[in-house]
């Protein structure tokens, strides 16, 4: 359950980083701006997996080789 909940919140902190450095580039180019929060949006759900398993990772499971 802290796994779903660390991913969870990292994708909404991940999506609203998306979202400001998108309103910044529609400033520019708004076709830009679309294609670019597509990407980012999609980019981010591997990315908070990654990170949410390494935030719940039990203490001294990484890299302990007996």
């Amino acid at each position: 359950m802290t796994l779903l909940i660390a991913f969870a919140a990292t994708v909404l902190v991940g999506d609203l980083i998306a979202v400001g450095i998108c309103a910044v580039v529609e400033q520019f180019s708004k076709q830009i701006s679309l294609l670019l929060f597509l990407l980012l949006f999609v980019g981010v759900i591997p990315l908070a997996w990654k990170l949410a398993v390494r935030i719940t990772e039990p203490t001294g499971a990484a890299g302990s080789s007996k």
